[in-house]
């Protein structure tokens, strides 16, 4: 731990930056309040200027917008939102609620209310089909068997095309970098734009269970203005993603948390666990036409996340019998690298890198620069690993190294999706935390069943009678001067 910093100032969230990073245009305002472009800056003691207005696509979790999740009132994506529209829709017989859910929040219901990962997922179906009429729920494991084989193919073709210029096949070669986590991806935007054309355009597994939602009713004739899509997500930048323009066709109408869902039903006056039942025919009953729940119900190897860097290297696996997977640790327990391996030769290599703290490291690592503070950091950090404590030469040939990879699955929050803001985790102890995450973590092998995406993603994509909509548009702002993580930190 640095002189400098306490725990108490180390958080995963990034301070407010003075001034707003969407500057928006007033008129009529003091010129003491505005710059010379006449765009309005957020001071401590701001005047009283006309209101303005800043949309959920312009919050930014990596610039200073967004602090802590919970104390940010997002204007179209909240529990409220959801008990308002759907009030109002539910009035009308033709139309009908679709309720997706990803494993981390069926687990972490699971986990605060006591109860089996079945016992909670047939509570809540039950839940929403006996208070808000729901015709459809579903998990998102489709999706992310769709994002996961989209991902593959991406990577594989990128290195087939790519030309190393020495024998070593990683060397010289800058990684392909997920997009599946928003926090990530909106950082990388809006401070690190050079990023971006390292960044793999496919969409999560979140918005690729709307457009195959949305497809479905497509091809049974149903209009799309007919149903209500709610996704509820691990964290609250996942509103920020479906907010994206090239994600407004994906069908997804809300996102709400696991947090945003107690909430709802302590407003409701409700018990969670009033909704228990034993009816497991919900399951099928509550499927889509086409859609297996021993499916999009189940997970799949390689980590809570997606498993995007272990599926890849599995992938290529296929490819070269006799060659066997390495699994590496990194430096601090948010790194992990699969490598793939015949006799001495690497083959393929993919990583899986958390937090703030090591997607730090990694801008440092991928840009490269110059400059004075960059230098003046990476002396700082030569200096904490001096000593007895620091890893030889031959220990570092041991250790993952995810800045070689062939592609990086990059998750904002440290212990990735099974640490997100939006769920019930309310641990502060940062021990406690990690002890639950791991908790979580056991549960995801245990309790839920394992499906082998390379295996049915074919399958999937010959079912799907119209085109899914799976690529992200990047928007890259081009910055004065460049940004850096100086406020970031990470409890563990």
């Amino acid at each position: 731990m640095s002189a400098l910093l306490s725990e108490a100032d180390l958080n995963d969230f990034i301070s407010p930056a003075l001034a707003c990073v969407k500057p928006t245009q007033v008129s009529g305002a003091k010129k003491e309040n505005t710059n010379a472009d006449g765009e309005y800056e957020v001071s401590t003691d701001p005047d009283q200027l006309e209101k303005v207005s800043i949309t959920l696509s312009d919050c930014l979790a990596c610039s200073g917008c967004i602090t802590s999740s919970e104390e940010i009132l997002l204007s179209s994506q909240s529990h409220s939102v959801f008990l308002k529209n759907w009030g109002e829709l539910s009035q009308q017989q033709d139309k009908f609620l679709v309720v997706s859910v990803s494993p981390q929040c069926r687990l972490s219901l699971a986990q605060y209310y006591g109860l089996t990962l079945e016992a909670a997922d047939l509570c809540l179906m039950n839940f929403f089909q006996t208070q808000f009429r729901c015709k459809y729920m579903v998990g998102t494991e489709m999706g992310r068997i769709v994002s996961i084989n989209k991902t593959v193919e991406k990577i594989i073709a990128h290195k087939n095309q790519a030309q190393p210029q020495t024998q070593d096949p990683r060397a010289d070669r800058k990684p392909l970098l997920s997009a599946v986590c928003p926090g990530f991806l909106i950082y990388t935007e809006k401070t690190k734009p050079q990023l971006a054309p390292m960044l793999l355009n496919v969409k999560s597994p979140q918005q690729i269970t709307g457009s195959l939602i949305k497809n479905t009713f497509k091809n049974l004739a149903i209009p799309p203005d007919t149903f209500y899509h709610l996704s509820l997500m691990p964290c609250f930048d996942k509103k920020l993603e479906a907010s994206r323009p090239e994600s407004l066709d994906d069908g997804i109408d809300c996102v709400i948390t696991p947090r945003e869902l107690v909430t709802m039903l302590q407003e409701l006056k409700l018990d969670f666990k009033s909704f228990v039942t034993e009816d497991t025919s919900l399951y099928a009953r509550l499927s889509p036409p086409g859609w297996d729940p021993q499916v999009h119900w189940a997970s799949n190897l390689g980590g809570t996340c997606g498993g995007y860097a272990y599926q890849y290297v599995a992938a290529v696996q296929r490819l070269h019998p006799g060659s066997q997977i390495t699994v590496l640790e990194g430096k601090n327990s948010d790194i992990v690298e699969y490598r793939l391996q015949h006799s001495d030769d690497i083959i393929a290599a993919a990583s899986e890198l958390s937090g703030f703290r090591n997607i730090q490291n990694l801008v440092r690592k991928l840009t490269s620069g110059a400059g004075s503070e960059r230098k003046r950091n990476i002396t700082a950090l030569r200096k904490r690993r001096t000593g007895p404590s620091a890893n030889s030469r031959k220990m570092a040939a041991a250790t993952a190294d995810p800045f070689h990879s062939d592609y990086i699955e990059v998750n904002a929050c440290p212990g990735a999706c099974m640490n997100g803001g939006g769920l019930l985790n309310g641990e502060q102890n940062s021990l406690k935390r990690k002890q639950l995450v791991q908790t979580l973590n056991n549960r995801h092998g245990q309790e839920l069943a394992m499906v082998d995406p390379l295996a049915l993603g074919p399958k999937l994509e010959e079912a799907a009678v119209r085109p899914l909509s799976i690529e992200y548009v990047f928007a890259p702002v081009k910055q004065a001067t460049e940004k850096d993580l100086v406020s970031v930190g990470s409890t563990w």
